[in-house]
């Protein structure tokens, strides 16, 4: 029997594209997400949806059902990235070197057209239904700032889906594992004593403790942790020196470390700080690590993640629901997990005809328009279910 929330979905396809649509052309940086809330909230008055805008760039719809039940939390991510776009869309983004390079606009779409569909249905839904449009998801604490606004702190249960390009279009993913590593990133400053090239006895060279810090950093990982566990230590970024003869006196590093669980998580900021001291020591140089823990390990609650997959079934037909593995990618929907349990989700996006199969966070990446239909649906289907029988233990 066709899924009512999956047929409904279908008949809105034309709103629900057009939205993404039009978000795809606005898109904004983290913390930056001012029009993009104003279209969300255009939207939602325009359909009858209350919600709570305690900041200029967060937005809580909320569908209050008219019987008793749980409070159902979906999260829908709204930042895009500094990403120069080259898709060649017809609604490619109009706000250069930014693009939704990761989906997140057709998060919002879905998110959307779940809260409309539950909306319509107020007066035999139970319990009530937030769906958060979140900023900032990209590493930038987006979900502890709309933590902070107390709006979610009633929440149940938190479900979230993310559109994939690893993953086969149409196909529904979601198993009661560890799906995202918690994210560090960190900074280390190395403060030296600059002066003439030809004269280095004189010097305490900031790049030669630079070069030695990154390369014993290698060592974290496959010295330091087992290797039954997963850790992820990279530099991304090393910046000293302004000419050839000049021996540089300061050094910056930055990096991001990752770990499916918090013993090895702290692990792997005891030995950065160890290095940090034993390199400064080394090289007569002052090392200053500055560490920021910024999202925990994305881990689905075994409840949650049954319900999801149930209506994941009800949704897209048991053909076409997969399970999930670990990676070392990260999702700030983990830090909702200090309120309530969550499930995080993911919906396969990938089409080498559409074109729709490259990497996420390349300028190149679009998602299957086709799918945000089935996502629409999962999202409600999510909320009524949770709604009815969810209760915290």
């Amino acid at each position: 029997m066709e899924n009512i929330y999956r047929k409904k979905a279908e008949a809105m396809k034309g709103e629900t594209v057009g939205l993404y649509r039009r978000l795809h052309r606005c898109p904004e940086v983290a913390h930056e997400e001012v029009r993009t809330h104003q279209v969300i909230r255009e939207t939602l008055k325009g359909w009858g949806i209350g919600y709570e805008a305690p900041k200029d760039n967060v937005t809580v719809a909320l569908v209050e059902g008219k019987r008793p039940g749980a409070t159902v939390g979906i999260r829908c991510d709204t930042d895009a990235l500094p990403v120069t776009e080259e898709t060649g869309l017809e609604y490619a983004s109009e706000n250069p070197g930014v693009m939704h390079a990761c989906g997140h606009d057709g998060h919002m779409a879905m998110g959307l057209c779940a809260a409309r569909m539950l909306a319509e249905e107020r007066d035999t839904l139970a319990g009530r239904v937030k769906v958060i449009f979140q900023p900032a998801e990209e590493g930038e604490r987006g979900a502890d700032e709309v933590m902070a606004t107390g709006l979610v702190d009633d929440v149940d249960v938190f479900f979230a889906i993310h559109l994939w390009s690893p993953h086969k279009t149409g196909t529904l993913h979601v198993a009661p594992v560890a799906v995202s590593a918690a994210v560090d990133m960190f900074e280390a400053v190395i403060e030296g004593k600059g002066g003439h090239g030809a004269t280095p006895e004189k010097c305490f060279d900031a790049i030669c403790a630079g070069a030695a810090m990154v390369q014993s950093m290698q060592t974290i990982v496959s010295r330091r942790i087992s290797p039954m566990k997963a850790a992820v230590v990279t530099v991304g970024s090393f910046h000293a020196g302004t000419v050839g003869n000049v021996v540089a006196g300061e050094a910056r590093l930055r990096g991001t470390m990752r770990a499916l669980d918090e013993e090895t998580r702290v692990t792997l900021e005891e030995e950065l700080d160890n290095i940090g001291r034993e390199i400064g020591a080394a090289y007569h140089c002052r090392v200053e690590i500055r560490n920021e823990r910024i999202s925990d390990a994305v881990i689905n609650d075994e409840r949650a993640a049954a319900l999801a997959r149930e209506c994941a079934v009800a949704v897209a037909g048991e053909e076409h629901v997969e399970g999930q593995w670990a990676m070392m990618l990260g999702d700030d929907i983990a830090n909702y997990g200090r309120i309530a349990p969550i499930c995080y989700a993911q919906l396969g996006v990938a089409d080498e005809k559409k074109g729709s199969d490259v990497a996420h966070h390349n300028g190149r990446f679009r998602i299957d328009e086709d799918v945000l239909p089935t996502g629409a649906a999962w999202m409600a289907e999510f909320a009524r279910r949770a709604g009815e029988m969810w209760r915290k233990h």
